[in-house]
């Protein structure tokens, strides 16, 4: 373990300022997110009833908001450093939004009934509806290029921050009122899926911006602060949420979905993860693990992508869901779980070693695999499609798993 982290040392510094506590947090939610999708599909049904499982549930929850904060935590930083450059439209504003182009391609494939143009145009209604949902991939570009057009037309950072501060209420506060009156009717759907409530999409702006745009102010406060101010924000933050958490254990089921008190009660918890991440900093740079973990943070959306192929895609033929059909045991889940993340990590270190070795390469690989696959897929008859389909089955790799939207399930 030692020496494959000599290896990644090298790797981690070439990358320009980098915040460690950020890092380990994305890491921990990407590792941790391997887990969710392998119980999903693996773990007997039986254990379900288990007194451990709902807190393992519990602990689902948090991983798409720990990526939503840190995204939007990452976002404000970068902010910083090239609004002038967004503000003039030069180059880093068209990276920025090819980037965000990207996500929106990857989140849209992982979603395709078959990689073919007129196999989708032939999709039933139910597939078009998963093609539209609004996955994590979708609400991290839209909140991206909503916070983007905020940051480069208000002229000082506080006015900017005031603003997230400002739409992480709006966006909590009003989920509730937005689900019951079913606003997304009014929209065509594609449109509509952004604001569909639970289950219809898996990731709604409501109210997971909310937690982009808590990131967005957060991230950057927790930065500013000394380290024992962040130890007495993680304290409050750790009281916080044990308050909340029971509340939320006398109330209606509802409240664990879209009442903005459990808005609050998943910041809470996540500040506090990442409060203690920044104290204990010094501490974990000791860890023979940490560069692995900061890898992870680094690659979230390579690992995401990867391990949904693994273990939504196809294996064999089948999906492990099918290969499996949710027969194991703890112990066996843990056990796959170990591989899925040992063969996801170690794509997603070559592949990092590739972009630190040969950027501009990688650069023109990428735009080129993209291309190809846009042809492929507009030409492609419908016939050959499933030789390319990511999964010909009822619920594609992208959709994520029953486990998180049904997440907190203490109640």
């Amino acid at each position: 373990m030692g020496d494959g982290a000599n290896f990644v040392r090298p790797l981690l510094a070439t990358i320009p300022m980098r915040y460690d506590w950020l890092d380990s947090l994305r890491g921990i939610a990407a590792l941790w997110m391997i887990e969710v999708h392998v119980v999903d599909v693996a773990l007997n049904p039986r254990w379900y009833n288990t007194w451990w499982f709902p807190w393992l549930s519990l602990t689902h929850g948090f991983v798409a908001v720990a990526f939503l904060f840190c995204a939007g935590g990452a976002f404000a930083i970068t902010l910083e450093r090239k609004l002038t450059a967004y503000r003039r439209w030069e180059r880093p504003l068209w990276d920025y939004l090819a980037k965000l182009g990207l996500l929106l391609i990857l989140g849209y494939w992982l979603h395709l009934p078959a990689f073919s143009l007129e196999r989708t145009l032939h999709a039933s209604p139910d597939e078009l509806r998963r093609l539209a949902d609004c996955d994590i991939l979708q609400t991290i570009a839209a909140c991206s290029l909503l916070a983007l057009a905020i940051g480069m037309f208000t002229r000082r950072s506080s006015i900017y921050r005031s603003i997230y501060a400002l739409l992480c209420i709006v966006f909590a506060a009003l989920t509730p009122w937005v689900w019951e009156s079913e606003l997304f009717r009014a929209f065509p759907f594609v449109v509509g899926a952004y604001i569909a409530p639970q289950p219809l999409s898996k990731f709604p702006l409501f109210p997971f911006a909310a937690y982009f745009f808590a990131g967005a102010v957060l991230v950057p406060f927790l930065r500013d602060r000394s380290n024992r101010t962040v130890c007495l924000i993680f304290g409050g933050c750790i009281a916080l949420t044990l308050i909340m958490m029971v509340i939320g254990l006398s109330s209606p089921k509802q409240w664990w979905h879209s009442s903005p008190e459990h808005v609050g009660f998943r910041i809470a918890g996540t500040l506090a993860a990442l409060a203690a991440l920044k104290c204990g900093s010094e501490r974990i740079r000791s860890w023979r693990l940490r560069s692995f973990l900061h890898l992870a943070g680094q690659q979230s959306l390579w690992i995401y992508v990867f391990h949904l192929l693994i273990v939504y895609g196809l294996v064999g033929g089948h999906r492990f869901s099918a290969l499996l059909g949710k027969s194991l045991d703890p112990a066996a889940c843990g056990l796959l779980f170990a591989a899925v993340t040992l063969v996801t990590c170690l794509s997603a270190w070559r592949w990092a070693m590739l972009k630190a070795a040969m950027p501009e390469v990688v650069r023109i690989v990428v735009i080129a695999v993209v291309v190809v696959a846009i042809v492929i897929f507009l030409v492609l008859p419908s016939r050959y499609a499933a030789l390319l389909s990511v999964t010909d089955e009822s619920v594609p790799p992208g959709v994520i798993v029953q486990a998180v939207v049904g997440s907190d399930p203490l109640r």
